[in-house]
């Protein structure tokens, strides 16, 4: 501990010696990072949720094909509508990229070698629709990124295509979805963002009185965040729905680090030359400070090494980039402006008061006493005391604590949940309103389908074929399943409803089949089962739709050498939400071991180790009842908030002990006065970083994502009651562990 104290006073000493220095490699640093955020890219939908796997990989690598769906509404057999339609077709099956597209005028050309004038021509072919659907189909293997584009070429294709007045035309698919909503993944960090910042800014210019530059942390903050963007690019951490939340998140626990760095320096200078007071400041609150950052962390280490989820995962590297980046900014640019700004101000560093003007010893004291009131203020005086009051009847505090938390842990399994991707989107946007139209109109959509990738020998052997006909008629059996399309479905279509006898009878009927039809059930050595379920289902319906067609797979029993499991994004994200919801006591768990072995190694103490632990351990039982009575389930983030719970809050308690034990160590302090001195010291300062936390978690609940908005309100009230623990549970809980561990300490002594 002391050696990270001198090394945190060596960092102040060279600060304060070379702050200029220290601003240069700042803005070097936000230059370099700015070459990292042009390489973020952003996942949306399901696929942020799936997770590499080999039969995944292998199932995209042969099967899976993005699409987009024109949706025509109108009078389809007019012969402009279909000359549009056929312009449409014809447009884009010339970009890269685009595997086939399919439209009735594909029909109507094959009759007649052209588009007709005539509407009774073409009604003799497609009959007389309302409505028709240009589907255009992607090559496999695209990621996001390159299926965006084919999206904006088929807006621009239905608009070049003049289609004729009355007839509506609505574009819509997975890449409609995730051009969309990168888009407003992008807009939404930038207005969370910027409201984050504005609540910061009111927070600190109120709550952050009687020091100098009360909105310099704003400035640390913002560039600790730009250090983040520029990370994240290097790293290759995509921007999703779930990282968009993070930013400010950083805001809020970066300006807790900056403010206590800039409370701390003020206080230093009370008693100190600016050259003396940074490195006296630095090596004093840099340790406590770090080792917080370093809890905050491991929160969100608990939440990456607990789930598989991308998005999940993404969202923890993104916080622990962010809580690393916005603690070094505090001392990159916080410091080295307040040292500029007092040098500009001409504070006195080495004036020695002559000796006929010093005061006297009585007068210095009731002066420091007077100054020491007037900078922690009323509030400071007022934690004080309550600190004071509270430790003074240690079991009773804890014992009520204990009591609410427990109903708290209860009241959890009553928790709703949110697992439904579709949930976590804005219900308002476009791309989803027009999915729904199209699903409406149309009757289904990609949703409805799930994949089945069967690999290895003889997937063409008439005995492969009659099992998949077995698991078609086992699987319709069950309930939410109400059809397979199989090869063999497609063999028996082109071989007069029979299956061939010999596999080269099988063979000659596939060559039969257009090619592009067949590469949808037969690639790469792979065959491909698609298994239609209900519209609309429920997560749980969606999870018991996925285990009976894996029953049936089984009970079919497939041949030997030959393997069938179902894949795919709407087969693998479900699922993971679900699990990810599910394991959050196990990442709440982590999380507490993860900050205690922190805090054993860092103090080699156990009464230090557990101490800071147990408040947040009170408001994880909390939060709790604070879910139930506002009605906010459990999201795949609020599955995390335990762990980060005590990362964050970890901070706030580490603080206070960590003072506690520096004013113990004073001559004639008892432990009472102990805790009244520590919440009066850095009880304001903490209360104003707990606030501007608040003020900074609160922009999400302005979020256009539901998840994001519910995951707003849920971090406002845990921040809240993380602040109520630190200040009012963990006085009484120094007070009662250090009595034991003295007791201890003075039995084993006395014993030998």
């Amino acid at each position: 501990m002391d050696k990270l104290r001198q090394l945190f006073s060596a960092v102040g000493r060279q600060v304060q010696q070379r702050p200029v220095a220290v601003l240069l490699l700042a803005v070097l640093l936000i230059f370099t990072a700015f070459g990292g955020a042009a390489q973020i890219t952003s996942v949306t939908g399901d696929a942020a949720f799936v997770a590499d796997n080999p039969t995944f990989d292998a199932f995209t690598e042969s099967f899976d094909r993005g699409s987009i769906a024109v949706l025509v509404r109108g009078d389809i057999t007019e012969p402009q509508t279909l000359h549009a339609i056929d312009r449409v077709d014809q447009q884009m099956s010339t970009k890269a990229n685009v595997h086939t597209v399919t439209s009735p005028a594909d029909q109507v050309r094959r009759e007649y070698g052209r588009i007709p004038d005539s509407e009774a021509k073409i009604r003799s072919v497609i009959g007389s629709p309302d409505y028709t659907v240009v589907q255009i189909v992607f090559d496999t293997g695209l990621s996001q990124t390159e299926e965006r584009p084919i999206y904006t070429q088929a807006v621009e294709a239905t608009d070049w295509a003049e289609f004729p007045s009355g007839t509506t035309v609505t574009v819509t698919g997975s890449a409609a979805f995730s051009a969309q909503l990168s888009t407003l993944i992008q807009q939404s960090t930038q207005q969370l963002l910027g409201l984050a910042i504005g609540l910061m800014v009111v927070a600190l210019f109120f709550l952050f009185r009687g020091v100098r530059l009360r909105l310099l942390p704003i400035v640390a903050v913002f560039v600790g965040v730009i250090y983040t963007f520029g990370a994240i690019g290097y790293a290759g951490v995509p921007n999703s729905t779930m990282t968009s939340a993070v930013f400010p998140i950083l805001i809020g626990l970066g300006i807790d680090y900056s403010v206590q760095f800039h409370e701390r320096y003020e206080e230093e200078l009370e008693n100190h030359p600016p050259r003396e007071a940074l490195p006296q400041a630095l090596g004093g609150i840099g340790p406590p400070v770090f080792v917080a950052m370093l809890a905050a962390a491991l929160g969100f280490g608990a939440t990456w090494v607990s789930t598989s989820s991308p998005s999940i995962i993404w969202f923890a590297q993104t916080s622990i980039f962010g809580v690393l980046l916005t603690f070094i900014a505090g001392i990159l640019v916080l410091l080295p402006l307040l040292t500029l700004w007092v040098r500009r101000r001409g504070d006195a560093e080495d004036e020695t008061p002559d000796e006929d003007d010093a005061p006297t010893t009585a007068t210095t004291t009731q002066s420091q006493d007077q100054g020491d009131s007037d900078r922690v203020g009323l509030v400071g005086e007022l934690l004080g005391r309550s600190a004071r009051i509270l430790a003074s009847h240690p079991v009773l505090v804890l014992s009520i604590a204990l009591l609410i938390a427990l109903v708290g842990f209860q009241a959890g399994g009553s928790l709703d949940t949110l697992a439904d991707t579709e949930g976590f989107i804005p219900q308002d946007l476009p791309a989803y309103t027009d999915l729904q139209q199209f699903r409406s109109v149309a009757g289904g959509g990609s949703s409805t389908s799930y994949d089945v990738l069967v690999t290895g020998t003889n997937l063409k052997h008439p005995a492969t074929l009659q099992w998949m006909l077995d698991f078609e008629h086992i699987a319709t059996q069950t309930p939410l399943v109400q059809g397979v399309d199989s090869p063999a479905t497609l063999v028996k279509q082109y071989n007069g409803g029979q299956l061939p006898q010999t596999e080269s009878g099988v063979k000659r009927v596939l060559e039969t089949v257009p090619e592009r039809q067949k590469l949808q059930y037969y690639n790469d050595g792979r065959a491909h089962i698609m298994v239609y379920s209900a519209q609309d289902m429920t997560t749980q319906q969606a999870l018991s739709f996925l285990e009976n067609t894996r029953e049936s797979i089984a009970y079919s029993s497939p041949p030997p050498g030959v393997t069938a499991e179902i894949t795919g994004t709407a087969a693998i994200a479900t699922p993971s939400i679900v699990e990810q919801i599910n394991s959050r006591n196990v990442t709440t768990g982590l999380g507490v071991l993860f900050v205690f072995i922190l805090l054993l190694v860092y103090y080699r103490n156990l009464v230090k180790a557990v101490a800071p632990l147990i408040p947040m351990v009170f408001v994880i039982g909390w939060q709790n009842i604070y879910m139930y009575l506002l009605d906010i389930p459990v999201s795949p983030l609020g599955a995390s908030l335990g762990a980060m719970t005590v990362g964050i809050g970890a901070e706030y308690t580490i603080i206070v002990m960590d003072r506690y034990y520096q004013e113990k160590q004073r001559a004639g302090v008892s432990r009472l006065d102990a805790v009244q001195t520590a919440a009066t010291r850095v009880g304001k300062a903490i209360s104003v970083s707990g606030m501007t936390t608040v003020f900074g978690f609160s922009a999400l609940v302005l979020s256009p994502f539901p998840i994001l908005s519910g995951f707003g309100f849920l971090t406002v009230g845990v921040v809240f009651l993380t602040l109520i623990a630190s200040l009012a549970t963990l006085p009484p809980t120094l007070v009662l562990l250090d009595s034991i561990a003295e007791r201890v300490a003075a039995s084993r002594s006395s014993s030998s």
